[in-house]
């Protein structure tokens, strides 16, 4: 594996390496000190989206920001079947025997797939928006066969604006729209055109967590997207649910300060009774 490109300066808490996986690299932005947290982006963005919590976590916990493969500056060609491995080749070669990991949306579902194959190297598991369509039949509608032709035909000014006036692309602050924004004028699309496999979790893969389960979404986040976090919270048998206020999708942009405060107290150490 590659070793860390180290870009520290004197003012600037993070920094930056890569680390090679099947295919590729995966570039990873680190930052802070404390038991160790791996963040997953969602789709369309990447490892910025987490600059919310970097400002509000980094104190209190070492923050591992990937960018997934086919997203940002990966190399690593689109595969979301091979996420997971990628997770534990970022673990392995930052020296974590074990460690938490929280996804937003896509993300989450690799997050997932982590927990349902390596579930003893988590310590914990944050999703945020997960889509859980063999939980709770889908609800919610996103039109990749659209975007899949946009992607093709070299419009990404249209499949960009298209995409940000989704639903699930609604911000309700306006820092987390201006990073919003700043992220998705960057994003190439060319995950569109390398379809992948989507792990799937039913009910039973679920009720076999093990680990501390956190299931989070926004009070504004779709209506589906909710009620697959509840239904979650029942299931996994660690778990528990809780909606960010004043927040959407992208509850960590929305309101970091819930968010963060929520992670912040789930991740902690509990002292023995």
């Amino acid at each position: 594996m590659a070793a860390p490109k180290a870009n520290n300066v004197a003012d600037d808490p993070v920094s930056y390496g890569e680390v090679a996986v099947a295919g590729g690299t995966v570039p990873i932005c680190m930052a802070g000190e404390g038991a160790p947290v791996i963040l997953l982006h969602g789709w369309t963005l990447d490892h910025r989206m987490w600059t919310p919590q970097v400002a509000g976590l980094a104190g209190d916990f070492f923050l591992v920001m990937p960018d997934r493969r086919g997203c940002g500056r990966a190399t690593a060609p689109p595969d979301l079947m091979r996420e997971a491995e990628d997770v534990i080749a970022i673990a392995d070669f930052l020296g974590f025997e074990r460690f938490a990991l929280v996804g937003l949306s896509r993300g989450a579902v690799v997050a997932l797939d982590v927990a349902r194959r390596y579930g003893s190297r988590l310590t914990g598991l944050v999703v945020s928006g997960a889509p859980l369509p063999a939980l709770v039949p889908r609800e919610e509608v996103i039109d990749l066969d659209r975007f899949r032709a946009l992607a093709a035909a070299g419009d990404l000014e249209r499949l960009r604006a298209e995409w940000s006036r989704h639903p699930l692309m609604q911000t309700h602050s306006p820092a987390a729209r201006a990073l919003m924004f700043e992220i998705l004028a960057d994003y190439d699309g060319r995950d569109l055109l390398t379809p992948s496999q989507t792990p799937g979790f039913p009910r039973e893969a679920l009720a076999m967590l093990a680990m501390p389960v956190l299931s989070l979404t926004g009070v504004y986040d779709t209506l589906w997207r909710r009620e697959c976090a509840r239904v979650l919270g029942a299931v996994a048998p660690r778990a528990r649910n809780i909606e960010i206020p004043q927040a959407g999708h992208l509850a960590n942009a929305d309101n970091p300060a819930t968010f963060n405060a929520a992670i912040a107290q789930f991740l902690t150490p509990k002292a023995p009774a």
